[in-house]
Formats: C-alpha cells, structure tokens, sequence
C-alpha cells in the first residue's frame, strides 16, 4: 500500500481539527491494523499535549524532537536536517503502531522567521521554505514506515502549514455548524487550496524547467475529501433532532456539499471532551456515561471507516 497524507485543516480554531485528526489516527490503528504517523503542525501543540505526558511534550521540546527541529534546518544556518530521531514512537499504551512528531509553542516564531528567510535567490526560496516537511519525509524514507501520516494544522494557512498542504494527498475540513465556522469552507475549498495548490505547481513547473529535481513527496493537487460536522447540537423534540440554528447551516452545507458530508455527525456532549482530557480517544472510555450516551465509540468508528474508503480511493 502507498502511504497517504492527509491533512486535517479549517480557517476557524475550536471546530475539531485535533479531536477528528486523534481519532482519525486511533482509530485506524485500533480497527484497521494501520501504521499512522500523527504529525503536529499546530504551534498550540494541542494534539501534542493529549498524546503525550507534559514530561514526554517537555523532554521532547528539550532534545528538539519536535516538527520545528524541521524548519530550523532552513531558518538557522548550518542545521542539519534532521533525521526520524525526532518522531515519538509508541507514545500512547495500547496503540503500538501509532507514532508522533510532535509540535512546540515556538513554532509560532518560526513562521515569522520562515517568512523573513531567503536562501538561493527569490523563486528558490519560495519552493524550499515551502517543502521542508517533503524534503524530511523522503530524505529519511518515511512514507516507508507507515501506512497514513496525518497532519493536524493550525486555523491558518501560512507558511507551515502550506509545508502540510505540499505533502498531502487530501484534506478533511471538521466545522460545528454555525454561521461562524462555515463561512469560510467554500473560500478554504475553491480559492484557498487552489491558490496554494496552483502556486506550489507554478513553482515546481519554473524548477523543473530549469533542471532542478522536485523533491519526490512533493503532491501536485491536494484533493478535498469531505466535511466532518462537530459539535452538532441536539434538541430532541425537533423534527430534524438538532437546534434550529445547526439545522439550517447543515441544511446549506448538504446544499452546497451534499457528497462530501461526512456521517454520521458528531453531536455535541461532554463524553469527547472528558475522554482527550484523559488523554485517550473515546474508544478507550466505554466505562464513560457520557461517551456510552452519545455512542461515540460507534460514531469516531464509523467516521474513521468513511474517511478511510476515501483516502484509499485517492
């Protein structure tokens, strides 16, 4: 099997980026024998901090096994590209085939420092800059390790997470349906990828012509695979079961994307939150009430077998 890269992105923060790219991985590792590499490219380091003890996130940070040791290659002279030293193996009991390259708060300055560097004249540094983490995966032989390697990004689409974009396949996009979180998605879907897409391919396309090799996890086209609904609310007398505010903006994302809605939905209730506090997926929380009652266990595993025919369909 090839290995898919599959990025996990929104404009908007606190929709379920983190929580669907957590469960995501665990779950095709738990229910699908599949080696996954969870990459963190979220400088919050949110999937970070529930996959790993503060000690492993803080020793991590200390011996520079984060993403950023990445992109320090680039944005301090005289660093080495680092090697798969920098991924954590195993970090979460029960889930042995389940990896993380984690992220740290400095990210954040790193992008600053990305978009002020430039190495090798304008066009140049435009590619680079933007195929440091393709330049890592294949310089190391990544792809050979694992089966999917998920990026959770940042509610951004700057120069780290466009890194993501360039090695991906796919990308799902998690919103709550509200007017806020669902603004953005068709902008994100028409403009945003593929400004970005057609501008990685414009930069490919001046290279090669010039006789410089691509870097050969580079992906030209990064094919959106679907919405995943969060934090649906429920109203139980109601005759679509949801409020009446999530009914009408799911109502215009099946309007608009009727194909690519991902379900069942994820309704909203505390049994998620409680479990990633505990730092494990639902599926390790059946002895939770609040999990029990939403039946999260059945919906992250339905959720995860969808996303998986269609990653695999790429």
């Amino acid at each position: 099997m090839t290995t898919k890269r599959i990025s996990i992105i929104n404009f908007k923060g606190g929709v379920g980026k983190t929580t669907v790219a957590f469960h995501l991985a665990t779950g095709l590792a738990r229910y699908h024998d599949s080696r996954v590499l969870l990459v963190d490219v979220d400088h919050q380091s949110s999937l970070s901090l529930v996959c790993l003890s503060d000690q492993q996130w803080n020793e991590a940070i200390e011996e520079q096994k984060t993403v950023n040791s990445i992109f320090l290659h680039y944005t301090t002279p005289g660093t080495l590209l680092p090697g798969k030293e920098i991924i954590l193996n195993q970090p979460m009991a029960g889930y042995r085939s389940l990896d993380i390259l984690p992220a740290e708060l400095q990210l954040d300055e790193t992008e600053l420092d990305l978009s002020g560097t430039g190495v090798g004249g304008a066009i140049v540094s435009e590619w680079e800059k933007r195929t440091l983490i393709a330049k890592w995966i294949e310089e190391n032989n990544v792809d050979e390790d694992y089966d999917y390697i998920i990026f959770d990004c940042p509610p951004a689409t700057k120069i780290v997470t466009q890194n993501a974009i360039a090695v991906s396949h796919g990308y799902f996009i998690p919103t709550i349906p509200d007017s806020v979180s669902i603004r953005g998605i068709s902008h994100l879907i028409d403009r945003m990828f593929v400004k970005i897409d057609e501008k990685l391919a414009g930069l490919a396309k001046y290279l090669r012509s010039k006789g410089r090799e691509i870097v050969g996890s580079y992906v030209e086209g990064t094919n959106f695979l679907g919405i995943i609904i969060f934090r649906i609310r429920v109203h139980g007398p109601a005759r679509s079961h949801y409020v009446s505010d999530h009914t009408t903006h799911l109502r215009r994302l099946e309007s608009e994307h009727h194909t690519d809605i991902i379900y069942p939905l994820i309704e909203e209730g505390v049994g998620v939150s409680e479990s990633m506090a505990e730092r494990r997926p639902v599926y390790d929380s059946s002895h939770n009430k609040n999990v029990r009652d939403r039946d999260y266990i059945e919906v992250f595993k339905n959720i995860t077998l969808e996303c998986k025919h269609r990653i695999d369909k790429i």
